[in-house]
């Protein structure tokens, strides 16, 4: 329990830090436009995957830890009602006369409990690659720079009579 608590401190501490805004970049940017460059600091995929293994955990990894709890706590939520279901499931039997109806509602516990743990689950997946793009594109323009220079060196090895050597000269505006 003990690690369970030091890691969750640790993952607020260090989305703290990262401060993503998904509220405000979402105006500003479209998912759709996104693609994975190599310098990007949020991966959609594991952040995907990882939010399928426990729900909310993609959305902290991204930056959004208000926002990943919000998903933890409704797939939470959904298996406390299917553990309240079969504990009283557990208390009625069928030679008791008239809990017909309480074993309808427990049934409804449960089915309910199981469809929202399902839908919470897929919700957090889909929207945990829609944060971690949008939050890329933003961390992508705010660490934009004006102009970019890359000094290379050249060797030419396909002239036959003398080798070219020098140094490549690449401005980008």
């Amino acid at each position: 329990m003990k690690i369970c608590f030091l890691s969750l401190i640790v993952i607020l501490f260090i989305s703290s830090v990262a401060n993503a805004q998904y509220r405000l970049n979402k105006t500003m940017y479209k998912s759709k436009n996104y693609t994975y460059q190599g310098g990007d600091p949020y991966n959609p995929s594991i952040a995907g995957l990882t939010s399928f293994l426990v729900p909310g955990l993609g959305q902290m990894i991204s930056g959004e830890v208000g926002r990943g709890a919000a998903f933890l706590g409704g797939f939470a939520g959904g298996a406390i009602m299917i553990v309240v279901g079969v504990n009283q499931s557990y208390t009625y039997t069928e030679s008791s006369p008239g809990d017909e109806g309480s074993i309808v509602i427990v049934a409804g516990l449960i089915a309910v409990g199981l469809i929202s743990m399902v839908g919470v689950d897929i919700w957090a997946v889909t929207d945990a690659i829609h944060v971690a793009k949008i939050n890329n594109l933003a961390s992508r323009d705010k660490n934009k720079t004006g102009f970019n220079v890359k000094v290379s060196p050249y060797i030419g090895l396909f002239s036959t009579e003398k080798v070219p050597i020098g140094l490549s000269l690449k401005v980008r505006f």
